[in-house]
């Protein structure tokens, strides 16, 4: 369990899950035992369930936990130094954020899984961080903008608080206060699910970043 939930959650400058408008939390329960497990075989089992899943009806909700499972893997391979096999992870993450941002209701979630895929093509290629990296912190400011009410959001604000330079505004102190508005904004609605794995990384997240400060 460690080990998945250390590589997932320190791996890039920004990595979602939080309800849409609709009051709907649509966590997959396989890809939760996976996270708890540590069992990447068994998130993999989750990704497929939610491709056939998403082949036979097609909805926002089904593509919304699709592309936040894939986003999960594709963190976890780099995090490994699996980078050949995170490419098509990513090249297909990034054709289901296309998909998802013909879903309104979806906007913040999909402002933020923009972000995280900057962060990975810049985990995949450091040298286009220089081009790259100030695309992300504008990127976060149309994020903010569409859902500053969006624990998604503020995890990947939390993110980039923690991995950027104090010259440009980053600080740890920063990053810990946007995690715990985050987990404010989890644990305000009252449909969060059981298996929603996002809302325990986000936890962690702020616990790894507690210890780094020596809190």
């Amino acid at each position: 369990m460690k080990r998945i939930i250390g590589i997932i959650l320190v791996l890039l400058p920004a990595m979602v899950t939080v309800l849409p408008a609709s009051g709907t939390d649509c966590s997959n329960c396989t890809i939760y035992k996976g996270f708890v497990n540590g069992d990447m075989q068994i998130w993999q089992k989750g990704i497929k369930e939610l491709q056939e899943l998403y082949g036979r009806e097609s909805g926002s909700c089904t593509l919304y936990t699709l592309t936040e499972a894939k986003y999960g893997y594709a963190g976890f391979l780099i995090g490994s130094g699996d980078k050949n096999t995170a490419r098509p992870v990513i090249d297909e993450f990034e054709k289901d954020i296309t998909l998802l941002a013909a879903y309104p209701e979806y906007r913040a979630e999909t402002e933020a899984f923009r972000i995280a895929l900057l962060g990975y093509r810049m985990a995949l290629s450091p040298a286009r961080a220089v081009t790259l990296g100030p695309k992300a912190l504008k990127q976060l400011d149309v994020a903010m903008e569409a859902g500053s009410n969006n624990a998604s959001v503020w995890i990947e604000k939390a993110n980039s608080e923690s991995h950027m330079s104090a010259f440009a505004g980053g600080s740890k102190e920063k990053a810990a206060a946007s995690f715990r508005e985050a987990l404010r904004l989890f644990e305000a609605d009252k449909s969060l699910s059981d298996c929603n794995w996002r809302y325990l990384n986000t936890i962690v997240m702020l616990g790894q970043l507690l210890e780094q400060m020596d809190d």
